[in-house]
């Protein structure tokens, strides 16, 4: 089941229950606007709302949460963990291209996976194994001696050329693309989340839906998904987005 809820997460998340996987991906507070929704608070109200809508989210989550964003906000979530009690298990990087340039420092070009679980939680290696360099590129004959021979298990940095295709940008000519909807992320960077850490049933969270990437790719993975987002477009966005159903096949 998938319900998507038009509100506020920060009063919507308590009455919800409880979910095995959480995502959280925020605004940025960068002066960004988006359709119903000016990124552009003070400050302190900001790293305020982020912080309470992490610990709601936390609070509900008895398996996994992941947490993405860039630089700044990585800063306060790490300052928030150990008084949360939040036990990180890893810290992802998603690599893409297309990263604005600019004369004054190197161009960004990755944004962070905060990852952080609960004893006991769900973890599937099998279903997000991949084929690494070493077979694919150098064709070294130790990749076939491996206890899963020929795949292994991602690396810490996503969107590399052994992950596949479409895992960066979702640039304005992509299938995924969804016109004025600005930081949207790729089905399969999901995908991989919601396959190694949820089972099929299992029910998952996004508080902050934007364009639906994490209810979409949710559904055709059978797994439930709550995903809230507090403008009405947006939410009509995600409901028509998951009617279509998911642009990949990543099953």
């Amino acid at each position: 089941m998938i319900d998507v809820i038009h509100g506020n997460c920060l009063e919507v998340i308590p009455k919800l229950g409880e979910f095995n996987f959480c995502f959280l991906d925020p605004p940025f507070n960068i002066n960004q606007q988006y359709l119903e929704y000016s990124d552009n608070l003070p400050e302190e109200e900001y790293r305020f709302i982020l912080r309470l809508a992490t610990l709601r989210a936390w609070d509900s989550c008895t398996g996994v949460m992941c947490l993405h964003g860039p630089d700044e906000l990585v800063k306060l979530w790490l300052k928030m963990e150990d008084a949360a009690g939040m036990t990180r298990i890893n810290w992802v990087n998603w690599y893409y291209d297309f990263g604005q340039n600019n004369r004054h420092n190197f161009t960004k070009a990755r944004e962070h996976c905060l990852i952080y679980g609960r004893e006991g939680h769900t973890f599937n290696p099998d279903a997000v194994t991949i084929t690494p360099a070493r077979a694919s590129k150098y064709n070294d004959k130790r990749a076939s001696k491996s206890k899963t021979p020929g795949k292994r298990l991602p690396g810490t940095v996503w969107g590399l050329p052994q992950d596949g295709p479409n895992w960066g940008r979702v640039m304005g000519n992509s299938k995924e693309r969804i016109s004025d909807c600005p930081n949207q992320l790729p089905e399969n960077y999901l995908a991989r989340l919601i396959k190694a850490y949820t089972n099929p049933g299992d029910r998952c969270l996004d508080p902050f839906g934007g364009t639906g990437t994490t209810a979409v790719v949710a559904n055709a993975l059978d797994r439930d998904c709550v995903t809230i987002d507090i403008g009405k477009t947006n939410v009509d966005i995600i409901k028509k987005r998951i009617e279509k159903g998911a642009i990949r096949d990543f099953k």
